[in-house]
């Protein structure tokens, strides 16, 4: 049977198959349990920080209530007696410490943020190195050459079968020299298509990693939406002051004057 392939000398073969057990061992370094360890480690603990995180801004919440209720219900009551000025520094010491605690807890989810999209950079990264062994040549035209080869010797093998050697004859190999060569390619083709599967594996495990960090960014948003809430009804409470105040400097002029 006539080769359709061009032919291999054993020595690049032989370099063939030690480069496809070198990359073969090289993808436990690319993703292995330790990596695995790592990043359910770092997921755990950004799932840990999420939570921290909810439960302060949960107390920062009944806190801002608190002082808003007082706001809202106390501000008309001091104005009529007078006491308005003190009762704003008073609030306004409060607003301070919050509006610094809701910067800070802003300044956490920002990390936690930058720290989720670092973990899965990590990830990406080891998916892009993952690449040219996935698709480093065709699955399907490695099948095929293979199944090429496999069908030589198969022809060589079925016709040894049914030939009496004639010790005048020439031997059986020299009509069908490249048996070895063939199987030696069959090896290094086999064992190029299951680092490839191997290589996918893993990708596929690296996909799900992410997707559990992917997870966790909804979280991180509501973290967000409920910050910015609290933050404007701060906002609120000090534009409202500074209306207090501007009113309190018109109106005391002209309270003196009619005392006057």
């Amino acid at each position: 049977m006539e080769t359709t392939h061009p032919p291999e000398t054993n020595e690049t073969m032989i370099a063939n198959l030690s480069y496809v057990l070198r990359e073969e061992d090289g993808l436990a370094k690319i993703w292995n349990d330790q990596d695995r360890t790592t990043h359910l480690r770092g997921v755990r603990e950004s799932i840990e920080l999420s939570s921290n995180l909810h439960q302060r801004l949960e107390k920062l919440r009944v806190w801002i209530d608190s002082v808003w209720e007082r706001f809202v219900t106390l501000t008309l009551e001091r104005a009529l007696s007078e006491q308005l000025r003190e009762f704003l520094d008073e609030i306004d010491l409060e607003v301070q410490e919050l509006s610094q605690k809701l910067v800070e807890m802003d300044c956490e989810i920002d990390r936690l943020r930058v720290r989720v999209q670092e973990q899965r950079r990590w990830l990406e990264e080891k998916v892009s190195a993952l690449e040219p062994s996935i698709h480093r040549a065709s699955t399907q035209n490695y099948l095929n050459m293979m199944l090429s080869r496999v069908e030589e010797l198969e022809t060589h093998l079925l016709s040894k079968k049914d030939v009496v050697l004639n010790v005048d004859e020439p031997h059986d190999n020299k009509r069908y020299s490249s048996a070895s060569s063939d199987l030696l390619y069959l090896r290094v083709r086999l064992l190029t298509t299951r680092v490839a599967v191997i290589a996918s594996g893993y990708s596929k495990q690296l996909s799900e990693c992410d997707a559990e960090l992917v997870a966790l960014l909804p979280d991180i948003g509501r973290l967000k939406t409920d910050l910015a809430g609290l933050t404007a009804r701060i906002e609120c409470m000090n534009e409202l002051s500074r209306y207090w105040l501007a009113y309190l400097d018109i109106a005391l002029p002209e309270r003196d004057l009619q005392s006057a």
